[in-house]
């Protein structure tokens, strides 16, 4: 009884990880898009982006606007969070790109941010 239930064990584990190689075998290597099976998803486009902020008199980001979207963009969600030292979220905000891309501004944090505190930015483009 003890062989045929290794067997099995052996037999199941072989067909698991059979099958777990062939469904990777579907993905795409080494481009910018991901595909899997018959549906490909790719980028709409920004390898980078930056930002301008503007500061009050009291040395607080009232405003940050980014660099210009490209139009294959147009739909998605730019979210961006002011950073500071250690990592430490100060603020954050998120807006949709406009249809035919272009510069997107965010004018509310979450609360008053010193520009002084921020070190950087993180941001994330999610859709279209």
């Amino acid at each position: 009884m003890t062989l045929l239930a290794k067997a099995l064990g052996t037999a199941l584990a072989l067909a698991a990880t059979l099958a777990a190689c062939g469904a990777a075998a579907t993905l795409a290597l080494g481009s910018n898009g991901l595909a899997a099976g018959n549906t490909s998803v790719t980028s709409c486009g920004p390898s980078s982006l930056t930002a301008t902020r503007t500061v009050d008199n009291s040395g607080n980001v009232t405003q940050l606007s980014t660099s210009a979207l490209p139009a294959t963009c147009a739909g998605a969600t730019v979210s961006v969070t002011l950073v500071g030292s250690g990592g430490a979220a100060l603020g954050s905000a998120s807006g949709p790109v406009p249809a035919g891309g272009g510069v997107l501004t965010f004018s509310s944090f979450g609360g008053t941010v010193s520009a002084a505190s921020v070190a950087s930015y993180s941001f994330a483009v999610v859709g279209p």
